[in-house]
């Protein structure tokens, strides 16, 4: 990873750019995990010191996305089956959760709308042949799920939801390729949008379990194949 491959920062904020900076470079699979991330390296890139370099990764740490040893260096979180695990399970009860809530409250109609650009975005990323655009593809699923949670109008849990999401959005951003069949998914949302429009709460449940346990078991037989962590 060199210097070449980063843009000078603006004198403003600096540890927050240098945060966002860092984790979408490994939300877009340009830090792998595993691979030692420079201070030094990231500092000149960026045009910036040290300090704010490092308190970026600081809170990249604290999320879990980068894993700092004393007297080795900074690397990249891996992914083992137990969190995926762990992560889907959380998942799946929040999003059961926000789903339910939308019919209690006969919401299902507005929330439709919101969701409208989101799953157009994903329509036309899936209907591409040789599925190169996976982030944008990604960047839809993620906002139709998020407006899901978000539609509880609870702060408290969407930030969990969100924190939470960044981890399994890691996960798929580096397997997308080989776990993701994005027609596939675009059937599974239909199936939880339809649910939800005819205001069956079973079908919605089912609908939703289904497509949340599918992705998990599909990055988990991935893991499986390679040793149960990457």
């Amino acid at each position: 990873m060199g210097t070449e491959a980063y843009l000078p920062l603006t004198r403003t904020d600096l540890t927050e750019q240098t945060y966002t900076v860092l984790k979408d470079r490994i939300l877009q699979r340009q830090l792998l995990p595993g691979e030692r991330i420079s201070v030094d390296e990231v500092a000149r890139g960026l045009g910036v010191s040290r300090t704010p370099v490092t308190d970026a990764l600081k809170r990249l740490a604290s999320e879990g996305l980068v894993e700092i040893i004393p007297r080795r260096g900074t690397f990249v979180s891996g992914l083992t089956a137990e969190e995926v695990n762990e992560w889907f399970d959380i998942r799946l009860m929040i999003e059961l959760h926000a789903a339910e809530g939308i019919l209690a409250r006969g919401e299902a109609q507005s929330f439709l709308r919101s969701v409208r650009d989101p799953m157009e975005r994903m329509q036309r990323a899936a209907n591409q042949d040789d599925y190169n655009d996976y982030m944008t593809f990604m960047d839809g699923d993620r906002d139709f799920h998020h407006l899901l949670v978000s539609s509880t109008c609870n702060e408290h849990l969407t930030r969990i939801y969100t924190n939470l999401n960044v981890h399994i959005q890691v996960a798929r951003a580096h397997h997308v390729d080989s776990v993701e069949n994005p027609r596939q998914v675009q059937q599974e949302h239909d199936a939880i949008l339809g649910a939800l429009e005819r205001g069956d709460p079973e079908a919605v449940r089912t609908a939703l379990t289904a497509h949340i346990t599918n992705v998990k078991s599909r990055i988990l037989e991935m893991l499986d194949a390679r040793g149960g962590r990457l």
